[in-house]
């Protein structure tokens, strides 16, 4: 394990250019759950069409036509309770991962959690997926997850409870700690938040938050998905300790976070240390609870810069059982910030 923690002194501290005139940007819903209904994680299916995991109130994946803004069912996994993560492998296929866990109680059932590999290929012909476990984890909590490579079968999975991340090839079933840092540790005093959390790969580096944390940071990572050198800390997110969920990157590199268990959206620009609010807001319930982000595929979405947000409805209620909202989806355009 590599100790040190490095700052990353490449960012600046200042905000680039961002079109500040526009925040808060709208929010247009696009479908909203039942109370008690958490929405996960998202990825666009190459139809144009979006999927999302549920995490409660049952294991379920849905899939949401942005256009008419209507929901379908897709395909419920019986033996877990609950969906995290969710990435494309070869075209149209996906792996998710679940588990068995209470949200009312931040406790999770050691050794219940796998990988599933959800085949859609059939699926607008004929109305069926196939589900099967192809990967089984006896003490971690894989949560983002991450394609290194398509072909191959391997994808990475960060252990939300322990800390590091995983490479599992979904082929063969192997899961193998290649990274494993201090500055993925979850905090004493937020452990209950998942540390890490959404992940991905770009140029060379793995980058990840730490929800319990509240921070941004990235590991160096070979083309294999080993670590070769300390995780150096990006940025701190808006809310800070506990703070930053899943997020995704835009063609300019640009970083779009979902910043649950707050109730915003925000934006750390390119070459910049500071995340700026773009949507929600803390006296704001334009979006509750905002897990995930992705870019919209469409042309229209791609001129207007579309991203889609998958909610909890507000992560506190699943927790007293006062439950006041439905997760959902929502959209923000985001080409007016100029960045």
């Amino acid at each position: 394990m590599f100790s040190s923690i490095a700052i990353l002194s490449g960012f600046v501290s200042v905000t680039l250019a961002l079109n500040k005139a526009a925040l808060p940007l709208p929010v247009t819903e696009i479908f909203q759950f039942p109370r008690g209904s958490y929405i996960e994680a998202l990825q666009f299916r190459p139809n144009g069409k979006l999927l999302g995991n549920l995490l409660a109130p049952e294991a379920s994946i849905y899939q949401f036509d942005v256009v008419e803004k209507s929901a379908r069912k897709v395909v419920s996994i019986p033996s877990v309770n609950g969906l995290y993560g969710l990435t494309e492998g070869l075209p149209d296929q996906y792996y998710a991962a679940g588990g068995n866990f209470s949200l009312r109680a931040s406790t999770r059932q050691a050794g219940s959690f796998g990988i599933f590999h959800v085949n859609l290929t059939s699926f607008d012909h004929t109305g069926l997926a196939t589900v099967e476990e192809v990967s089984h984890f006896a003490n971690a909590t894989p949560n983002g997850l991450w394609t290194l490579n398509a072909k191959t079968g391997i994808i990475l999975a960060a252990d939300a409870t322990n800390g590091v991340v995983y490479r599992v090839n979904v082929n063969t079933g192997v899961n193998e700690i290649t990274v494993s840092d201090p500055l993925m540790k979850p905090p004493a005093n937020a452990s209950t938040y998942p540390s890490p959390n959404g992940i991905a790969v770009r140029d060379g580096y793995l980058y990840f938050t730490n929800t319990g944390a509240g921070t941004f940071g990235r590991v160096p990572i070979t083309a294999a998905g080993v670590q070769t050198g300390p995780a150096q800390l990006v940025a701190v997110t808006a809310g800070g300790n506990p703070g930053g969920d899943d997020w995704t990157f835009d063609a300019a590199g640009n970083v779009f976070l979902g910043e649950n268990p707050n109730n915003w959206v925000s934006v750390l620009p390119k070459g910049s240390k500071t995340p700026v609010i773009i949507a929600g807001g803390p006296n704001s319930t334009a979006v509750l609870g905002p897990n995930t982000v992705r870019f919209g595929v469409s042309k229209l979405d791609k001129s207007r810069g579309g991203l889609y947000i998958g909610t909890s409805g507000g992560l506190p209620q699943y927790r007293s059982g006062n439950f006041t909202n439905g997760g959902g989806v929502y959209r923000i355009d985001t080409a007016v910030l100029d960045l």
